[in-house]
């Protein structure tokens, strides 16, 4: 049972990273075949993440309310439908309908990683909970490497349309493989009022739930400016439409990578300094893609490492939240944490959308994106000072695996 809770919680997600990265790796091809500019699909961009941001906030009343598992299942099949829709709208043209669309499958995107999270480490001793919920998450970023890997491929094959045709069947896939074997949920009772948001703002947690939600919003918005506008920033760099899907795939991969270190690291220096050292490593990688003048390979290999340092950053929000946060709390905690990300993902990519709109070189843009993760990495090292000095309870150490996770 806790292997299927972990493995179908992991490729829900996993195709929920997929979907994500289908729209922006698609981007150059719908901007050449629509006779429009790369910045027009910024509205498409951020309805997903719109939707996302409602999805998360939901997540945690949903799930006191029907349980975990419906709500998994329920958020998998309305990002399946979305998906499907907005292959079906693509044919005619309209930045109206896609966004309507990105928005409907953003609602299902957002409920599905807090309540996969939440399910999968809820089947888990309390030791294993950070690293099962990092597993988990870490879906997203496998989602999106493999949209990156194959998009140019997949967008050569079957075109845009075809591509969200394919998204939507292997989600539907997924679908029935989790409605088959999901297995049923841990009994937690948990009323609406401990999922309240306001169960967030006691006394002990009121200044660690702030700090965590500006790490979030920050780590977001470099990330998913790097995530999202990778493909087309590549374009800037020589990178053919069906090439540029690389970058993606390389930042991904380096996602990947880096959520794998952050166990080991986070385990040895604590979850908030881990915060403060990989993040560093992505801004010093981003600094020299935007400010040396690469190209090719060695531009690829200086990206993964970016998304080795930024990636993990906002991966290892969730498993700060889970630390944070008791069961009563858990889902709402990880839900309004991603929601507060979410948020820095519409900002994010609505800024570069913005800025690329006003033909800002791609190598500015990235050095820009760096600000918000700095700042990042000084609310990760406030929560760590504040843990040290702080004189107020402590879960017991079996429920903090990560070192030093703020005291609850």
């Amino acid at each position: 049972m806790r292997f299927r809770a972990l493995v179908l919680s992991f490729l829900a997600v996993l195709v929920d990273g997929f979907d994500t990265a289908a729209l922006s790796f698609s981007i150059p091809s719908l901007a050449h075949e629509w006779h429009a500019t790369a910045a027009a699909f910024t509205l498409a961009i951020v309805a997903t993440n719109v939707g996302t941001v409602v999805g998360y906030l939901a997540a945690g009343r949903l799930c006191a309310r029907f349980g975990r598992r419906p709500v998994l299942l329920t958020g998998v099949g309305v990002f399946a439908a979305g998906t499907v829709l907005t292959a079906v709208v693509l044919p005619s043209h309209s930045l109206a309908l896609l966004a309507v669309m990105r928005l409907v499958s953003g609602l299902g995107l957002g409920a599905v990683l807090p309540a996969a999270v939440s399910f999968a480490v809820e089947h888990f001793s309390p030791v294993y909970r950070s690293r099962v919920s990092v597993a988990v998450t870490l879906g997203l970023a496998a989602g999106a490497t493999l949209g990156g890997f194959f998009g140019g491929k997949l967008i050569t094959a079957l075109g845009p349309t075809g591509v969200f045709w394919l998204a939507g069947a292997a989600t539907a896939v997924v679908f029935a493989a989790m409605l088959a074997g999901l297995p049923p949920a841990v009994a937690v009772a948990v009323s609406p009022r401990a999922a309240s948001v306001q169960r967030l703002f006691g006394s002990a947690l009121r200044v660690n739930t702030g700090l965590l939600w500006a790490y979030s919003f920050l780590v977001f918005a470099s990330s998913y400016t790097l995530i999202s506008w990778a493909p087309t920033l590549l374009t800037s760099y020589g990178f053919s439409r069906t090439q540029a899907p690389l970058g993606l795939a390389f930042v991904s991969l380096g996602g990947i990578v880096g959520g794998l270190v952050l166990m080991p690291v986070a385990a040895r220096i604590g979850i908030t300094r881990a915060l403060v050292a990989l993040p560093a490593l992505g801004v010093v990688f981003m600094v020299i893609a935007g400010s040396a003048h690469l190209s090719g390979a060695l531009l690829l290999v200086v990206l993964t490492v970016a998304g080795v340092g930024i990636i993990a950053g906002h991966i290892g929000q969730t498993a700060l939240a889970v630390a944070l946060y008791d069961p009563d709390a858990r889902t709402t905690g990880v839900g309004w944490s991603a929601a507060l990300g979410r948020l820095g993902s519409v900002a994010g990519p609505a800024a570069a959308g913005l800025l690329l709109a006003l033909t800002v070189p791609a190598g500015t843009i990235l050095l820009l994106a760096t600000i918000p993760a700095l700042v990042a990495m000084g609310c990760a090292f406030a929560l760590w000072r504040r843990n040290r000095t702080a004189r107020v309870p402590v879960r017991p150490a079996a429920e903090v695996t990560a070192g030093d996770a703020p005291p609850a």
